[in-house]
């Protein structure tokens, strides 16, 4: 409780009168001034005491149109406040929405003296995907005379939630050389034959194979013992790899490379789920590893993964990578080491100031080594995917804008047994003038589709291309139009 500023008048009148009292020598000065003390003293105890039993007179409510929304879409949100009876006491009730909610409109709610009911509305938007809850709202009660005002929230069971899902791209384009592939990422096949549910074929009927296994209707059409095989139902691990580091904010809002990346993970995460897999799941930032999901096959597993999904933004750290107006590519790429032993070579023997300087920086493998080891996406899958038993397919989701340490990511996640499918998005195809000159961005994307094809000529690796169908489809169809071979030259 605090007093107002009718009450902090009130107390310097008291005072001055009893200094008066004092200098003056008028004791009735002094009553005067105990006086207005007592009635603020009063004022103060009958606000404690209103208050009082307010938690079951008063009823908040709050409702939020719609419950569901995506990020920076306009939520309503309405907030009634009611009394079960009339009151002397003028009432405030303020909502109290999410941190991350930007809110436009009254937040309050006014009940005067005698009022019963008020409402409120206003909107919020929220640019951060995830579940996001409102606070309890705060009541503030000030007294018949203005003097006090008292303010704290109540326990009305007003509280709300809103869930915001990130916006989905459209067109969705998964494929390779500019085809898209048809078939449903995260299906498989068992690979094995024995007992289970699918029917998979006929053999023959060996001494010692049970009886409940002979299939009678081929027995009988064939006239000697057939026994029905089938696929054995088995259990395929999948790692999520996600890449959300800076680069990965290329792209108009909700066209992002991120937001495309996150629709194959869910549709990864929805496959998993409906045929009882065990998945994964690790983000990666630009420092490091931010969700670490280890497989798991429980409703709880598949919750957390796809809500570390829906919530991931790009970190705002981390090298920028790009091209400079000659379209050379700039930043954090790196060479590997053939690149370094040739400029190394081509050093040697060089006594320049120029040849100094740089002939023991191309001559050492480390700087390669260590700039490999210190990629948040490499050191995360070395420091996860190895700890993980059995046969793992990991999914790999980034761009192109750091070939060398992708590669040698991929390489990493294939060992052993392992298999890696990698869906990169070319940067061309997303950067908002990417398409300005065609020439120049077909010339870009056939240099990620080297890469591409690239990682995947390696064993048990597949790699996909991820972007937006209409921004593919224009710059194939304008190649196809200059009367070039386009799928010939993809294909090379």
């Amino acid at each position: 409780m605090y007093p107002t500023r009718r009450a902090g008048t009130v107390g310097l009148a008291a005072v001055a009168l009893a200094a008066l009292a004092v200098l003056l020598a008028r004791p009735l000065l002094l009553y005067a001034a105990a006086g207005l003390l007592g009635w603020l003293l009063v004022g103060s105890a009958g606000v404690l005491l209103a208050t009082r039993g307010l938690d079951r007179a008063l009823s908040v409510d709050q409702r939020l149109d719609p419950g569901t929304a995506v990020t920076d879409e306009p939520v309503t949100v309405t907030l009634r406040a009611s009394l079960a009876e009339p009151s002397s006491l003028d009432l405030r009730v303020r909502a109290d929405p999410p941190v991350a909610a930007r809110s436009s409109g009254d937040r309050t709610v006014a009940l005067r003296g005698g009022g019963t009911d008020a409402t409120a509305t206003f909107t919020v938007r929220v640019g951060v995907a995830g579940r996001h809850e409102f606070g309890e709202p705060t009541v503030e009660i000030a007294g018949r005379r203005g003097l006090f005002v008292t303010s704290h929230r109540l326990d009305t069971g007003a509280e709300a939630a809103l869930t915001v899902n990130p916006r989905t791209p459209r067109n969705v384009h998964v494929g390779t050389g500019g085809e898209e592939v048809a078939t449903a990422f995260g299906e498989h096949e068992a690979g094995r034959l024995g007992s289970g549910l699918d029917p998979a074929e006929l053999r023959e009927y060996h001494p010692g194979d049970a009886a409940d296994r002979i299939d009678w209707k081929a027995t009988a059409r064939l006239s000697t013992p057939y026994v029905r095989e089938f696929e054995a139902e088995t259990d395929r691990t999948t790692a999520l790899l996600v890449d959300h580091r800076a680069a990965m904010a290329t792209g108009r809002a909700g066209e992002r490379k991120l937001d495309f990346v996150r629709e194959v993970a869910l549709a990864f995460l929805a496959s998993a789920r409906a045929l009882d897999d065990p998945l994964g799941c690790y983000a990666v930032g630009d420092g490091g590893a931010t969700a670490v999901h280890p497989p798991g096959t429980t409703v709880g597993t598949y919750s957390a993964v796809r809500a570390t999904l829906e919530g991931l933004e790009p970190t705002d750290t981390g090298l920028a990578v790009g091209r400079d107006e000659g379209g050379a590519r700039v930043g954090r790429g790196g060479r590997s080491p053939a690149e370094a032993r040739r400029a190394a070579a081509a050093l040697e023997g060089d006594d320049s100031a120029f040849g100094r300087r740089l002939g023991p920086l191309f001559a050492a493998s480390d700087p390669y080594v260590d700039r490999v080891d210190e990629d948040p996406v490499f050191a995360t899958a070395r420091a996860r995917l190895t700890r993980l038993r059995g046969t793992t397919w990991t999914v790999l989701l980034t761009d192109d804008s750091r070939p060398t340490e992708t590669r040698e990511t991929v390489k990493l996640a294939r060992r052993g047994s392992g298999r890696c499918l990698v869906f990169l998005t070319p940067t061309v195809l997303f950067e908002p003038g990417g398409l300005g000159d065609l020439e120049g961005a077909y010339g870009r994307y056939l240099e990620f589709e080297t890469f591409r094809r690239g990682l995947a000529a390696l064993d048990r690796v597949r790699a996909f291309e991820v972007a937006p169908g209409d921004r593919i489809g224009a710059l194939l169809t304008d190649r196809r139009r200059r009367g070039a071979g386009t799928r010939a030259e993809v294909s090379r």
